[in-house]
This record gives C-alpha cells, sequence and structure tokens, in this order.
C-alpha cells in the first residue's frame, strides 16, 4: 500500500533531519501498516540505524534496517524498513519518524534538493519510479538490422536501453540522469550513423513522464581492418612481440605490437585510399626475419590482414667467428620453476637471443645457440617461488663476446624476501586509512580492504606530554570496525595502529629524539596501545592488529647520517613505562642507550607485551637528503653512506635511493633479533620487524598541499617510486608496504572539473587500479588539471605546469600497474590517509567512489605470490 506523508526538511550544515508524520493512504485514510513500513529517499549523506528515532501511540520499540547506494560523490539512495521489534501488528501507531545523517561534506547540496525523492509504502516496496519516454526515429538504410543503445548514467551506475524504432517507455528511479549514446554501425563497423538526443541531461520524477527524441545523422562509410598474426607454425616466433607500422597512402598512422594468435581491429580508416601493414624485421636466436608488406585498398568495405608463414622470410645469419656460450647457474636451493633470459645488442635492428624455460636449480649447462661476436645487455629481472621473491643476477652484464671465444654467463638466483607477512593471505592486498566516520564501515567492505590503519593515541603523535587516558586510546575501536568490516565480506580484515613512540615529524630532532621524558610517555602509551590489541588475540583473530611505528624517524636520523651508536636515553624511560603499566620483564643487555638500543627497544616491547601483533618501520623517500630524485636523477652533496659511514656526493637513482635506505635500516638494527630472559626464565628471542612501510607523501597531487611541496606525479614518477620499493625489498630481503598512497585519479577530457582544491585529483589511483579512459595519451587528461601552474620554485624539478610534467614522459595506464608487485617484493598497499583520497567516502567529499568499485573487482581475481615476474628495470 503506497502511503502519503508529510514532509519537514532541516537543512542543518552538517546533520541534516527531517521529520516524517501523518502517515495516510494515497485516498486519504490513515495509514493501516501491518508488519513493516518501507521508505525511500536520496540524501546527501550516509544514514545509520542511530540516526533514526520512531515515536508511536501506543508506543512500540522498531528495529530499523539501512540500506544505501552511492549514486553520486556523497550522494546516496536510502531505503529505511521499520518493523516492530516484538513483531506487534503496527497499524495507524506511527506518530512521528525522525531521521538525521551526517552530510558528505560541505559543499553537498541541502537536503531539502531532493525533498521530491521521499516514497513510503506500507507491507510493499515503495514507488519511487518515473518513466522515459522515448521517441526513436526510423534507422537508417543499410543499418536496419543494427542496433545502438542509449546509456543513461545516474551516479556510478548505468541503465542501458536498446533503440528502437517508434516510441517506448522505460520505467527508471526518480533522479536526474546523463545521457549518451553508442553509434550505431554494422557488425563489421564500415557503416555507421551518429545518434542525436536532444537531451543530454534527463530528470525523472516520481510518477511522471519525461521525453527524450532520437534522431540519426548521415550514414558514413568507412573501412575496417581485422589484423592477425597467426605464425604458430614458426617456433621462433611463437612467443615474440611483432612491433608493426600502419600506413594510409603511405603514412604512418599507427604503431601496433601484437603477438601470434592475437587479434587488433581497426575501425573508422578512410573509404578511399590504400593501407600498408609494416612488420619490423628482426634477429633472433641466429635467424634474421623480414616481413613481406601487407597492403591493399581501402574502399569501405572489410578487410582481414593476416600475416602468415608466407609473408615472414628467414635467413640464417652467418656464424663465422660465433662462440658457444655456457649458462652457470648458481642457486642456493633447487626451485620448482624455471626463468628466462634475454640478450640483446641494442643496434636498430637488434641482434636478439632468448634462452627460455631454464631450471632454477644449480647446473652448468652449454646452450646450443652460439653468440655473434658483439656487445649484449642481458635482461634479468625477478619472480615468486612459493611465496618469496628470487633475483636472477648476471654476470657479466653487458657480456662482451669476442669471435670464436667461448663465454660464460654466471647466474646467481638470490633470494629476497618471503611474502607471506604474517596475518595477511598469499596474495597482493590492498588497505585504506578510517577516519571513525559512521559509513566507514560500509566503505571498507565495499572495496574488501584486507586491513584499515588509523593513527594511535589522543593526538596521533605519541601523546608525548603524559599518560594517555585508556578512553581516548583508539585501538579497541579501530579492532572493532576492522571485525565489523570482516563480518559483512567474511575476509580477514587486520586493523593498523600508526604509533609513535618518538614523533621527530615535528622537526627539531636533536632535542627530541634525546628527550627522556618524552620516551617515557610515548613508550607507555604504545604499552598501552600494544595490551589492548593483544586481549583481543583469539582463535578466529590469531593475528589481533598490526603497528606501523615511528614514521619519519628512520628518513630523518638517515638525514642526519646519525650512527648506531649515537647516544638516546633508552633503558631508563623504557623502565619507567613498563612499571606503569606492570611489564615486568627485564630489558636485555643488547638494549642500550644508543639508536641502535632504541629501535631494538620498539621490537622488543612488541614482542613482549603484544607477541602476535605484525609489526613494520616505515622509511621515507626522502630519507636520502630529498625527494627530487622522483622526478630525474638528482645529485646530493651530502648523502650517509651506511655501508662506509661517510657522507659524501652522489647522483641519486631509485634503485639508489632504495639500497642506501635499505642499508641504514639494517644498520641500525631495524630487522636484528634481540635475545632475552622471559618472566619465567627461560630464554627466549624478540624477533626484529617483520616489513617495512615506504611513504611517498600523503597528499592528492592537484591540490596545493601537494603540489606546493613539490609533489604531482605523472606515472613516471609513480614507477619511480616503485622502482625504489622494488630496490628497497631486494636489498632489505624483506617484504615492503607502499603506505599512505593516494588514491585520487586524473580527470577526462569530457568530465567537469571544478574548484580543484575541493574534487582532490592526481594520479595515484589511476596509475594503480588502471585508467584505459587516459590510456597513453596526455590530451586524454582534463584541460583543467593539465593547465595547473606550479610554483617557480619547483619548476626545475617538476616544469612549470602539469601538462610539460605530463608531456616529458611515454606513459600507458590502460592497465593496472600492480600486476608485478609481488614480485618486486611488495605484499601489500595501503591506500589514502586523513585528509587524502584512499577507500572512505567521509574523507575529502567522497573522492574515493571511484577507488573502491575497482578494488572490490582487484578481490575477484588477485594477484596470487607465485609465478609473479618482473624485469629489473635498471638493465633493461
Amino acid at each position: 500500500m503506497q502511503l502519503n506523508f508529510t514532509l519537514q526538511i532541516n537543512n542543518d550544515s552538517w546533520y541534516p533531519t527531517v521529520e516524517i508524520k501523518d502517515l495516510k493512504t494515497l485516498s486519504g485514510d490513515k495509514a493501516n501498516i501491518n508488519k513493516k513500513l518501507v521508505l525511500q529517499f536520496t540524501a546527501p549523506g550516509k544514514m545509520t540505524s542511530g540516526d533514526i528515532t520512531v515515536s508511536s501511540d501506543p508506543w512500540y520499540a522498531f528495529d530499523s534496517q539501512v540500506e544505501s547506494s552511492e549514486i553520486s560523490n556523497g550522494i546516496f539512495d536510502i531505503k529505511v524498513t521499520l518493523v516492530p521489534t516484538d513483531g506487534q501488528l503496527i497499524g495507524s501507531a506511527i506518530t512521528n519518524i525522525h531521521m538525521g545523517l551526517n552530510k558528505s561534506s560541505d559543499t553537498a547540496p541541502d537536503w531539502s534538493t531532493f525533498s521530491n525523492t521521499f516514497s513510503a509504502a506500507a507491507d510493499e516496496e515503495p514507488n519511487v519510479t518515473g518513466s522515459l519516454v522515448v521517441k526513436c526515429a526510423q534507422l537508417p538504410a543499410g543499418l536496419e538490422q543494427s542496433s545502438a543503445e542509449l546509456i543513461l548514467t545516474r551516479g556510478d551506475k548505468s541503465e542501458y536501453l536498446t533503440l528502437k524504432p517508434g516510441q517506448s517507455t522505460v520505467s527508471l528511479p526518480a533522479g536526474t540522469y546523463r545521457v549518451a549514446v553508442s553509434d550505431l554501425k554494422t557488425e563489421d563497423g564500415t557503416l555507421r550513423a551518429p545518434v542525436n538526443v536532444d537531451l543530454k541531461e534527463v530528470v525523472i520524477n516520481k510518477g511522471a513522464q519525461t521525453p527524450l527524441n532520437v534522431t540519426f545523422g548521415a550514414v558514413q562509410h568507412s573501412s575496417t581492418l581485422d589484423v592477425v598474426i597467426s605464425l604458430d607454425d614458426i617456433p621462433g616466433l611463437q612467443n615474440e612481440a611483432l612491433q608493426l607500422s600502419y600506413l594510409e597512402n603511405g603514412v604512418e598512422t599507427q604503431r601496433l605490437s601484437l603477438r601470434t594468435g592475437e587479434t587488433l581491429r581497426l575501425e573508422q580508416r578512410p573509404a578511399t585510399g590504400r593501407f600498408a601493414l609494416q612488420a619490423r624485421s628482426l634477429k633472433l636466436n641466429n635467424v634474421a626475419y623480414t616481413f613481406d608488406e601487407l597492403s591493399g585498398q581501402l574502399n569501405g568495405q572489410y578487410h582481414e590482414v593476416k600475416l602468415t608463414r608466407a609473408q615472414v622470410h628467414q635467413t640464417n645469419e652467418s656464424l663465422t667467428g660465433a662462440a658457444k656460450l655456457t649458462l652457470h647457474v648458481s642457486a642456493e636451493k633447487a626451485l620448482s620453476t624455471t626463468f628466462d633470459l634475454h640478450l640483446s645488442n641494442g643496434a636498430a635492428t637488434p641482434r636478439r637471443y632468448a634462452f627460455d624455460n631454464i631450471p632454477a636449480m644449480q647446473a652448468t649447462s652449454p646452450q646450443t645457440v652460439a653468440l655473434i661476436p658483439d656487445t649484449y645487455t642481458i635482461e634479468t629481472g625477478s619472480f615468486v617461488n612459493n611465496g618469496t621473491v628470487y633475483y636472477v643476477d648476471v654476470s657479466p652484464n653487458p657480456l662482451v663476446v669476442k669471435a670464436n671465444t667461448p663465454v660464460q654467463l654466471n647466474v646467481n638466483i638470490v633470494e629476497g624476501a618471503n611474502l607471506q607477512v604474517k596475518g595477511f593471505p598469499d596474495y597482493l592486498t590492498f588497505g585504506g586509512c578510517a577516519d571513525m566516520s559512521p559509513s566507514n564501515v560500509d566503505d571498507l567492505a565495499e572495496a574488501r580492504v584486507t586491513s584499515v590503519f588509523k593513527y594511535s593515541g589522543d593526538d596521533g603523535m605519541g601523546d608525548a606530554g603524559g599518560y594517555l587516558d585508556p578512553a581516548k586510546e583508539p585501538t579497541s575501536k579501530i579492532i572493532e570496525m576492522a571485525r565489523n568490516v570482516s563480518a559483512k565480506t567474511s575476509d580477514t580484515v587486520i586493523p593498523f595502529m600508526v604509533s609513535y613512540t618518538c614523533n621527530l615529524s615535528l622537526g627539531d630532532v636533536p632535542n627530541i629524539i634525546k628527550d627522556p621524558v618524552r620516551h617515557q610517555y610515548s613508550f607507555a602509551n604504545f604499552i598501552q596501545s600494544l595490551k589492548m590489541a593483544q586481549a583481543t588475540q583469539d582463535a578466529a583473530h590469531p593475528v589481533p592488529a598490526g603497528y606501523i611505528v615511528n614514521p619519519d624517524y628512520l628518513g630523518e636520523c638517515q638525514k642526519y647520517g646519525y650512527a648506531p651508536t649515537y647516544p638516546i636515553p633508552v633503558r631508563k624511560p623504557l623502565s619507567d613505562a613498563m612499571a606503569h603499566h606492570g611489564v615486568n620483564v627485564a630489558i636485555p643487555a643488547g638494549i642500550t642507550d644508543t639508536l641502535k638500543g632504541y629501535i631494538k627497544a620498539v621490537n622488543w616491547l612488541v614482542r613482549v607485551v603484544a607477541p602476535d601483533v605484525v609489526l613494520g618501520w616505515q622509511i621515507n623517500l626522502w630519507s636520502v637528503g630529498g625527494s627530487q630524485w622522483v622526478y630525474n636523477d638528482f645529485s646530493y652533496d651530502d648523502v650517509f653512506d651506511a655501508t662506509d659511514g661517510q657522507h659524501k656526493k652522489m647522483t641519486i637513482t631509485p634503485e639508489l635511493a632504495g639500497k642506501l635506505s635499505a642499508d641504514y635500516a639494517l644498520l641500525v638494527g631495524v630487522f636484528e633479533d634481540t635475545e632475552y630472559q622471559q618472566a619465567n626464565g627461560q630464554t627466549a628471542i624478540a624477533k626484529g620487524a617483520d616489513f617495512m612501510a615506504a611513504d611517498r607523501y600523503e597528499a592528492d597531487d592537484f591540490t596545493g598541499r601537494a603540489f606546493n611541496n613539490g609533489y604531482c606525479y605523472s606515472p613516471n614518477e609513480w614507477d619511480r617510486t616503485f622502482d625504489f620499493c622494488a630496490s628497497l625489498s631486494r636489498h632489505l630481503r624483506k617484504p615492503v608496504m607502499p603506505w599512505q598512497i593516494p588514491a585520487s585519479r586524473l580527470a577526462t577530457q569530457d568530465e567537469q572539473v571544478g574548484e580543484m582544491e575541493a574534487q582532490f585529483w592526481g594520479t595515484g589511483g589511476s596509475y594503480l587500479m588502471g585508467h584505459p579512459e587516459i590510456g597513453d595519451s596526455v590530451e586524454a587528461i582534463n584541460e583543467k588539471l593539465l593547465n595547473l601552474n606550479f610554483l617557480d620554485v619547483h619548476a626545475a624539478m617538476m616544469g612549470h605546469t602539469a601538462r610539460e610534467l605530463f608531456n616529458r614522459h611515454a606513459f600507458d595506464v590502460s592497465q593496472p600497474k600492480y600486476q608485478d608487485f609481488p614480485a618486486r617484493g611488495i605484499f601489500h598497499v595501503q591506500v589514502g590517509g586523513g585528509a587524502t583520497t584512499g577507500v572512505v567516502s567521509a574523507v575529502n567529499n567522497n573522492s574515493s567512489s571511484w577507488m573502491r568499485p575497482r578494488l572490490k573487482a582487484y578481490r575477484q581475481h588477485p594477484l596470487a605470490f607465485e609465478n609473479n615476474r618482473a624485469v629489473d628495470k635498471a638493465k633493461k
């Protein structure tokens, strides 16, 4: 039974409310409700059951069920179902329904804007629909059997309607829809007509009809080519990506890369003229391959352009002076997998050698393919086997081959990080930052995160001014949130606390690092959080929580060049903090009043107070003295080198930055074990950290907080950031967690870009998850983003504008960039921050709405820690 009612809306800036009363039938009688009352409406924020109060006479207790679906940035369709707790008949007892919600942002529209979306029904679903009446012209001649789609988009949801001549009516939920259409075309694409609509946006009102007229433009004739590579019968080319040039009337218009068995369609080519397809010659394993040009007439027809054996010419290269190659493989253990080695001389038509499926075990094996004298660069990389990363190191590289002189290539299989960090599944996962808003749980569940993180304490900075009231420590709340998310997804969700025991993010490093009073309070507050976490450990949650400790600490110490013996008060403030919380374990002798002693103290404290949690330290990109190297290799006058303890001038690359940071972390004991005596007298080992977190800078690229501080990344800078992570893991031999990565995305040309400080655009999300609408084209990026001006002080590093930055290096974000993360030592990625786009809608005006469904889709087919491979980009 559909109902009428009286609606009153209070447009508060942050917590608007509505009152619903006088429920009546459509004929004006009092509502007689049996089992349930259902309300449906649109709102500028999310609602929870705690936001709903029902008044009735006589009084009943009501259960309220709230379902919400985001339809735009911070705008939600909400359905509320009210049911008496005791199951009684409701009748006409309800006198008032009070509902409120937290607005998604201060720029969200007033709730009264959506007053016409409210509907109510007794014991059935409310009628919230209107009608779209589509009047479609006759299909043009030659396209009568073709079809086009009308695409109606409201927020992140789309309705697809097949256009048919004449008038048709479709029922739609009330709201405003963007209108788009696909081309009307034949199956082979040679005949098409543009589809025109008289409205780019339609408003569907409840119970009303909205007209939309569709017409067709002039029929257009064009040519279609399917480019097919069919070389299965040439073994040497079966795995080869051929480089192709497509020409029209002698002018190259496109370059293609295709392997045998692949097909690429080229549509809307001219209806007149000539086409040609040219495959680049190549030399592989002492066979020179040339290819006949495939050409034909562009005549408005469909053409299959197939490259087969008939167009391939093979010539054996002269082996005069060719040298025999022996591969000597060294491996610490025999692995049940194989690896590949590729050699190239780098010529315009490169001579290449491919040695594939080499067993990853100790062996010396002469190769049947000899090498023609030249200098060859060897492309190497890494692979994952049984959850562990292995690196393929070769020497010499480059390999100089002289006439008639046998050569040996030494291959060393080096074991790296074990990616199977306790508490985490055996595949690459993602996590997000929480701000403790009521909507966090639903958002995190939608994204199917594996972790959720928040800063510990009251001030989030270590609370170094005193002992923290337990009621102000959020550890228990974030654990509860993680478990609520897990209950919705049936997935493991690890709560992470970001904890400072010494906050060097504040500056004044020489004083803060030596302040025993600050250490005492921060140690004590850290113990309190650890105790809370360990108390929640049970069979269902064997790893109750995770910790990332002391952001910026290692980076500052590395910048200053503090040695492991640098004096720091450790033992007394640690002892006083432990006494305050009743931790009765003797501090081991290995914990000294030094920098290394401090770091080992933090690790030891975690293992003693909360032995089941997982632990990581954090390192910054700027720990080598700055982060200018992310844009281009950069020379610094004063870089601390942990290998010899000297300060020196260095030109920093991503690989060197990762190595220097890893060397320093190892020097000061981040992953070093500590022997100690337990309270029962037994000797035990406190393990070092489990992983390293790597931090860029927590801000969305196209906000002043980022670009005015020298952080606005194109895909090239993200490439180099993750090259740093790969090098960090390689030299630590430990897994790495990129942390606080902005999940903001690029805007395309057809999107509306308003005030950028309120919209939070960026590149991190587009890079990570893939953004095919951008692909490899700078011009696909919204003009307003590209025209962003940078400060003059950053021009040498970033360029003068974003357009200049993005034009520096070719890129392609058509596909996700996380696909080789496991082979680069990355086991988990945490996105977002307190003021940075991540997963939750309550931060940054729900700029995370693009990221959540993509993270959810990723979890359908996650990357397992097995058979993942990466190319060593430094040696390509």
